[in-house]
């Protein structure tokens, strides 16, 4: 008995244009779970299950909704899933590759035969948009994605996963207040008036690191799955940096035309992305029922992670 996706949506804001750049942005006042909750209609009609077939919730993010309860709660709440359990993933942009991995053990040895897994984002409440911080601001984007994992038998499936994190760089990708070791009050208004509740990139460190974590990670997964990585069929790479993926997909030589860089298009999707890459490329037909998809996303933490998945 294995773990597969049965079915996967996505839900994005209008695009707006900000900074220059066209960007799906939530402008109505809304949260993660909201936008997961959109994603999910589309997964639960490719997937022929319903909120009531819920089993667990995990729920990747770090917009949450509020700092607690989980967004994962809230999700459950707007579904209507009743006393599910439900638990958040702070991964940052691996979010969704530690949420899937988590999944497959739940679905594969354990009582869950349907587990919502969300990826949901609402940076652009938390940007800076002056011109202190428009080169992080133009990075990012808003949405969500949702997949439905579930236990099947037969080699389709989640292949293969892995998971890394590295703390000794969080300083470099990171947003430092609002804290909870600030004291006596977690954020004062010199931070706020200094910026520092907003999120820094050092562009040069995070570019380095991807180069170096992502391909060896991809590799790592490639065996775990006893594939090459011209076996598989589309490669999700998700980085903040677009131009630091394009070079990992270089290093590693892989075809141009079955790589995907959701941050190229949408802006930094974080936990979405790969999710809402996924369903984009089921429901434009680029992606169908049996191909080999690699996923691999690298980013705050640092935390970085792949995964090797057959449709």
């Amino acid at each position: 008995m294995g773990s597969a996706i049965l079915g996967v949506g996505h839900h994005l804001p209008d695009v707006v244009e900000r900074l220059g750049v066209q960007r799906p942005i939530a402008i109505e006042p809304i949260g993660p779970s909201k936008l997961a909750a959109r994603a999910a209609q589309s997964a639960f009609a490719a997937a022929k299950r319903t909120p009531a077939d819920v089993d667990f919730i995990i729920f990747a993010t770090m917009t949450p909704d509020v700092t607690f309860p989980g967004s994962g709660v809230y999700f459950q709440h707007e579904l209507g899933c009743g006393t599910t359990g439900a638990l958040d993933i702070r991964a940052q942009c691996a979010g969704f590759i530690y949420s899937l991995a988590i999944a497959d053990q739940f679905a594969g040895i354990g009582p869950y035969g349907c587990i919502l897994v969300a990826g949901g984002e609402v940076h652009s409440s938390g940007l800076d948009y002056s011109d202190r911080g428009r080169s992080v601001a133009c990075l990012y984007g808003d949405g969500a994605g949702v997949a439905i994992v579930g236990s099947i038998d037969g080699s389709r499936g989640i292949r293969a996963t892995s998971m890394h994190a590295d703390g000794r760089h969080h300083r470099e990708f990171w947003c430092e207040y609002p804290a909870s070791k600030r004291h006596p009050v977690r954020i004062t208004v010199d931070d706020i008036r200094a910026g520092r509740h907003f999120p820094t990139i050092q562009v040069d460190k995070v570019r380095e690191f991807t180069l170096g974590a992502m391909p060896s990670v991809i590799h790592e997964t490639l065996e775990k799955a006893g594939l090459r990585a011209g076996e598989v069929d589309r490669w999700i790479l998700s980085c903040i940096l677009p131009e630091a993926a394009e070079e990992v997909a270089h290093r590693l030589d892989l075809a141009k035309d079955t790589v995907d860089i959701p941050s190229a298009r949408h802006g930094h999707l974080t936990a979405a992305a790969l999710p809402v890459a996924l369903s984009e490329g089921l429901e434009s037909g680029t992606l169908a029922e049996g191909a080999i998809v690699g996923l691999a996303a690298c980013g705050a933490g640092f935390a970085w992670g792949a995964a090797i998945i057959e449709l």
